[in-house]
């Protein structure tokens, strides 16, 4: 019972230890990588009133930066376009939200989680947000996370799995042109999946193309005047029964050729 006391004492001061602290930094001493600086691109329409609030009212409560402590270093991992926008007025030293994350990965996706909490995720935004936590098949994008990649980064990202599924195809097999679109609000991602998805499906397989052929084929035949009895036989002198479909096999042909003949 005493072991499983001081266990207990020894986890509730880890979680003490590791819990978020909020603090003062300097921002010359807040280090960047470009992990975190590529997550989401700084907006004018954002920076350009941020900067004024700030020379006019200073740093609002809540507006926070978040920082990963490891190694001794403090890394930004969320709030960069504070940061700017601090220092475009002047200010030097900066509240913060002391992290402890076990690797890259988990600050990773707390950075993209504050950010879809904070705006709504557009198509551009979903794109880049997929395109970081893509991840090995099976393997989760934090610690030993298991299970679908699809269904891992949408729980992170508060979408469905389907939305995920839709985001890669579209970041793997769009052009540039159709991803340029999705930037500018043009089009939605689902509108670009569409688009794909209709493109893939022009594309007919051995199978089906050959059926195409055999069909043009036997049309010009007719065409030239070959009836439809002779036709019939060289059409079956080089098939394949062993791969005909049941449905093919139990048609009356000698009903059409029939008939056929009876009308001429």
């Amino acid at each position: 019972m005493l072991i499983n006391f001081l266990n207990a004492i020894n986890k509730k001061a880890a979680e003490i230890k590791n819990a978020p602290q909020k603090k003062t930094l300097r921002i010359e001493d807040i280090v960047l990588i470009p992990e975190f600086e590529n997550l989401l691109k700084m907006d004018d329409s954002v920076t350009k009133p941020m900067i004024e609030s700030m020379r006019a009212e200073g740093i609002k409560p809540g507006h926070e930066m978040h920082i990963w402590r490891h190694n001794g270093k403090n890394y930004l991992i969320d709030g960069h376009t504070r940061r700017y926008c601090a220092m475009q007025v002047g200010i030097t030293k900066y509240p913060c939200i002391i992290h402890h994350f076990n690797n890259i990965e988990e600050a990773k996706a707390f950075a993209l989680k504050e950010q879809v909490v904070r705006r709504n995720l557009s198509g551009d935004f979903l794109l880049s947000a997929v395109a970081q936590l893509n991840f090995e098949k099976g393997k989760g994008n934090s610690g030993n996370e298991k299970g679908k990649a699809s269904e891992i980064i949408g729980k992170k990202l508060g979408v469905s799995s389907k939305t995920v599924e839709k985001a890669r195809i579209v970041l793997r097999d769009a052009t540039e042109e159709q991803k340029q679109a999705i930037k500018n609000n043009e089009l939605s991602i689902n509108q670009v999946f569409q688009q794909l998805r209709g493109k893939k499906n022009t594309k007919l397989s051995a199978k089906e193309k050959a059926f195409a052929e055999g069909i043009q084929y036997a049309i010009v035949q007719l065409n030239s005047n070959v009836s439809l009895k002779d036709l019939y036989k060289q059409l079956t002198e080089s098939l394949d029964y062993s791969n005909m479909s049941l449905t093919v096999k139990e048609f009356d042909f000698s009903k059409i050729i029939g008939q056929s003949e009876d009308r001429s």
